[in-house]
């Protein structure tokens, strides 16, 4: 009788043991208002790194993992931009979750683009574009595009819902090796960048409102000709044996800018210049990599240069790829015991502020235990800085370089260790999101928005309506929301959260105070 026991007790363990082992697994359909999509791509990110999935020709994927926790979701369809909001979701081992997508029909935005003559200016690029405030300064966020055809016609279409400036971009400038003879002769052409109606000004241009199923015809930009003038430089030998990629964008308030005015190629100690450049302010960008035997990217040398073209030609000169140095410093926890180490996991990585990302990416620094990290070979030049991987309740309070502070007035390579402060008693908000009628709400974006300075906080809220914030906030004053039908790009947006939080309630939070917050869904139509 005793060994029966012991048997079902241990098949009793087993069965608890495999299903706690168990995997987890998300399916379901992608489809439009006209039947399955076949070749979506689903992606899905959050407790653990998975592959993305492909829809198959019924428009169903599956994706499954076996690290329980909270997940993004998001659908990318190559020939539509109009894709759904991403979805949150909470996993859990064994749980088998159904997650239908449905990509809207999108708006579309439609006219010419002319020049002062009222004659059509084709193969130009046109673009909409979202413009979001983050870290302080203001991004455009590119949502779909076209290129004009011999009529001057563009047509955009599977806009998502949101708001849009318009802009023209004309075709690249050559880069042409220098002759031998002085400056070319003035000329004359357009600007990099025009906004609707027929402004260089963004702050002038004119902000559309649109919907998904709206069409827009008739937002046509008038292009204006102005004098230009040739834009001379020499790549220097320090780029290596390899061609240095060349190019040349208008110098902008905005980040992602679509201002490139001119691309090529040129050769270490070859001059080299760029005509048709209208008066304006301009950042040259220099570059050269090597690819090894993996189709590695390797980037030899970097340089950028600012440019003031006026009323006649600018020569730069000689240009060198820039120094490179480690960026060294250190993490200290306020109040924490004398001998204790940092928490494990915490990485720290810089942003470029007018430099290229792509150019100046550097893999985030590792914090060591004793508080110490080095991010390694640095190009010169401005940069943010970011700490990432927090334990929960744990928050940015300072980063300083000889006293100045980072977070305001950034770092430099070579200017001497940063050193970098963290709180270790933030508060913590969790709660769900509900309708009038007590309903959970999923996919609702939570803001919480810090009522002195700060960066606001965002968060999705998963199936069962729970949304959760454990790091990064500061004890304090806040206003806490939950918005529908906002697009994610716009939950990044300061000035959108702002808005949107002065319907929500005020919050205080005391330090390691754990708040549990359910929130009534407020609607952005």
């Amino acid at each position: 009788m005793k060994c029966a026991l012991a048997a079902v007790v241990g098949a009793i363990l087993l069965f608890g043991l495999a299903r706690s082992q168990e995997g987890w697994e998300v399916s379901g359909t992608v489809t439009t208002g006209s039947g399955p999509v076949k070749d979506a791509v689903i992606e899905i990110s959050g407790a653990s790194s998975l592959p993305s999935a492909r829809t198959d020709g019924q428009g169903r994927y599956a994706l499954k993992g076996v690290v329980p926790g909270r997940y993004s979701i998001a659908v990318q369809k190559k020939d539509n931009t109009s894709a759904p909001p991403s979805r949150s979701v909470t996993l859990t081992s064994g749980m088998r979750l159904r997650v239908d997508f449905r990509i809207p029909n999108g708006a579309i935005i439609s006219g010419r683009v002319l020049n002062t003559d009222k004659q059509p200016v084709s193969g130009v690029i046109v673009q909409a574009l979202s413009k979001t405030i983050g870290d302080g300064r203001l991004r455009l966020n590119e949502q779909g595009g076209d290129m004009t055809n011999d009529l001057g016609e563009y047509r955009i279409p599977y806009l998502p819902d949101g708001a849009y400036v318009v802009a023209v971009t004309p075709k690249p400038l050559t880069v042409r090796n220098r002759a031998s003879a002085p400056g070319a002769a003035p000329g004359s052409g357009y600007p990099p960048i025009t906004f609707y109606p027929g402004t260089r000004i963004l702050g002038a241009a004119a902000v559309l409102e649109i919907r998904s199923g709206d069409e827009r015809p008739g937002v046509d930009v008038t292009l204006q000709k102005e004098p230009t003038w040739c834009l001379s430089f020499k790549i220097g030998s320090g780029f290596g044996d390899s061609r240095a990629a060349v190019e040349l964008e208008e110098r902008s308030d905005a980040q992602n800018s679509p201002s490139t005015l001119a691309q090529g190629t040129g050769a270490a100690n070859g001059s080299y210049q760029i005509c048709g450049v209208a008066p304006g302010e301009y950042r040259l960008h220099l570059y050269s990599h090597i690819t090894d035997q993996l189709r590695r990217f390797h980037l030899q040398g970097y340089r950028t240069a600012a440019a003031v073209v006026e009323k006649e030609n600018v020569d730069l000169g000689p240009l060198e790829p820039f120094a490179q140095e480690d960026i060294r410093g250190s993490v200290t926890v306020k109040d924490a015991a004398p001998g204790s180490t940092v928490p494990a996991g915490i990485r720290v990585r810089i942003v470029a502020w007018e430099m290229r990302s792509l150019f100046t990416d550097t893999r985030p620094g590792l914090v060591q235990p004793d508080g110490t990290f080095v991010l390694s070979q640095v190009f010169t030049g401005d940069y943010g800085i970011r700490v990432d991987t927090l334990p929960a309740g744990y928050y940015l309070m300072s980063a300083t370089q000889q006293g100045n502070s980072v977070l305001e007035r950034g770092l430099r390579p070579g200017n001497g260790d940063v050193r970098i402060m963290l709180g270790a008693d933030g508060p913590i908000v969790s709660g769900r999101v509900l309708a009038d009628d007590g309903a959970a709400v999923p996919d609702a974006s939570v803001l919480l928005v810090p009522k002195d300075s700060g960066r606001h906080l965002a968060a999705q809220s998963d199936q069962a309506g729970a949304y959760q914030f454990i790091t990064g906030i500061r004890p304090g004053k806040y206003r806490l929301a939950a918005v529908s039908d906002l697009p994610g790009w716009k939950r990044q947006d300061a000035a959108a959260a702002a808005s949107l939080a002065a319907g929500g309630m005020d919050l205080e939070l005391g330090p390691r105070q754990s708040r549990t917050v359910d929130l009534k869904i407020q609607s952005t139509r």
